[in-house]
């Protein structure tokens, strides 16, 4: 896959290593050329080495004596992290003089943009250049997973080094490089060949190195037969796309040949499964003309949830876990016709501030109905949670949301709403069943959602939100979403006095979010 990766609905396209940052993939330093705008912080003075690098250059840090420094990365490294999450840092380090005991272990530190960090230890440095890595996951460093997610949206930079103890010592840092998890951030520009896309149906392809949006790009000839022929991704495409639920497929067509044909009707795009499942987004022939490409490059963009593809998440789930191909329709038209193709972007879902992880409080939650709700510091998955104890009137009780969820909702319209349950003692009561989700208007209507009650363990549930996920009372979805007052999550699922428990509530952007 090409270091290649287009930001923002611009589709800006980042080509090779320039400066610190490898691409908009990947985060590297080599120090081949000097310092990469690295500083340090601390007790340790920093300088630049030409040669004697694990591969040229390097950079060392000369500590005098006992405290805490680090090197610290630079600013050009701030920002979303959010596509290194199940990625890999790693970097190169070395003891290279030490005139008392052997320096600590170091501390890799994730500096979040609200103060939070996020840190991981590794052993103490060789007298040779060894190479370190830690995957980039909540728990290497120590947090809940909301809370590691939360950090990564918004990263101010990393801090490597520790505290050293004894006298003077003189350390190496080399070859630090960011990258997201093998085969995320899967892009296609079509700039130096083909990619390995390949053919489904009656088409020819052939690759053209001008004329793309940016570039080359894949064009389609079709053969004739009247079959639908597609665009079908490269077999390195294939594996494990969970974290991708919630993102985007977007890419690029044109049409530069109809045959003077009509539009029909056919899937727009197909996600195989390893196991011969299909999931896929159907164009209707009313929507068919509209879906059709123009003359110019056209961009399409489709969420990644259950509610685009018109399956249930059980189904949407097993596919992504175990993806052989995606198919991108490339005939549009009744007629032999001539598309093209270009930047083909598969990205991460983007998480928004509507994030409650209950690890330093309760976080604004207030008491829906009979139910005293407290803040637990430690039982949660993991951290802190919170805890609702039924108070035996006989109303079902909810979690609600903090008045700081209140507002117009439709970014989200499309995103997900996920949040952990438990069932902390049901009372050796009968289970019950409704509502389990309530999203309320600030005129009283409400959306509803349901599913299985949780159970004694910490229970993950999401529900997209589209129109299909709900049922609508007193007003429709748009209206709601428009102007939401709070959220209801049910938290009693026994006819008895029972104890629940509600951790890492979030809500994730929609794809115009």
């Amino acid at each position: 896959m090409k270091a290649i990766l287009a930001l923002s609905s611009a589709l800006l396209l980042v080509l090779g290593l320039q400066g610190t940052v490898g691409s908009a993939q990947t985060l590297a330093s080599t120090f081949d050329e000097g310092d990469d705008g690295w500083g340090s912080e601390g007790v340790a003075r920093l300088s630049w080495q030409q040669f004697g690098g694990d591969s040229v250059g390097f950079l060392q840090a000369e500590n005098a004596g006992v405290g805490v420094w680090s090197y610290e990365s630079p600013t050009s490294w701030s920002g979303d992290w959010s596509r290194y999450v199940g990625g890999i840092l790693s970097f190169d380090e070395r003891l290279i003089a030490s005139d008392g005991p052997d320096p600590e272990g170091s501390r890799v530190k994730i500096l979040g943009s609200d103060g939070t960090v996020l840190s991981w230890s590794c052993p103490a440095p060789e007298r040779f250049w060894t190479g370190r890595e830690v995957v980039l996951n909540a728990s290497n460093f120590g947090a809940s997973e909301v809370e590691f997610r939360r950090t990564m949206r918004s990263v101010t930079g990393i801090a490597i080094g520790g505290e050293r103890t004894g006298k003077r010592s003189i350390l190496g840092l080399d070859n630090i490089v960011v990258a997201p998890p093998s085969g995320l951030d899967l892009s296609a520009n079509f700039n130096e060949g083909d990619g390995g896309w390949r053919p489904d149906g009656d088409v020819s392809f052939e690759w053209r190195e001008m004329g793309g949006n940016g570039g080359g790009f894949l064009v389609g000839r079709d053969l004739g037969d009247g079959s639908t022929w597609y665009y079908v991704s490269p077999r390195s495409w294939s594996g494990d796309w969970t974290p991708y639920v919630g993102g985007i497929l977007s890419f690029e067509l044109k049409m530069i040949d109809s045959g003077t044909g009509e539009p029909y009707d056919a899937d727009l795009v197909r996600i195989v499964g390893s196991d011969g499942s299909v999931v896929s987004v159907f164009c209707t022939p009313s929507s068919s003309s509209e879906d059709m490409p123009e003359s110019a490059w056209t961009q399409r963009r489709v969420a990644l949830t259950p509610a685009t593809f018109g399956t249930t998440e059980e189904t949407f789930s097993r596919v992504l876990r175990s993806v052989d191909r995606v198919l991108i329709r490339g005939e549009y038209s009744d007629r032999s016709d001539v598309e093209g193709l270009d930047n083909v972007i598969v990205t991460l879902p983007v998480m928004t501030d509507l994030v409650s992880t209950f690890d330093l409080g309760d976080e604004g939650w207030r008491e829906g109905r009979d139910v005293f709700l407290s803040w637990s510091e430690a039982g949660g998955n993991p951290g802190g949670f919170l805890l609702g104890e039924d108070q035996g009137s006989g109303q079902t009780w909810y979690y609600v949301s903090p008045v700081s969820w209140t507002g117009d909702w439709t970014p989200y319209v499309g995103g997900v709403l996920s949040f952990d349950l438990k069932i902390v003692d049901s009372g050796n009561g009968s289970s019950t069943f409704g509502d389990v989700v309530r999203i309320y208007g600030s005129d009283g209507s409400y959306l509803s959602w349901s599913c299985d009650p949780p159970k004694g363990t910490w229970t993950r549930r999401q529900v997209s939100l589209v129109p299909s996920s709900f049922k609508e009372s007193g007003g429709s979805f748009d209206l709601v979403m428009g102007d939401v007052s709070e959220v209801w999550t049910r938290g009693e699922y026994s006819n008895m006095r029972d104890v629940g428990g509600i951790d890492n509530v979030m809500v994730t952007l929609g794809p115009e979010g």
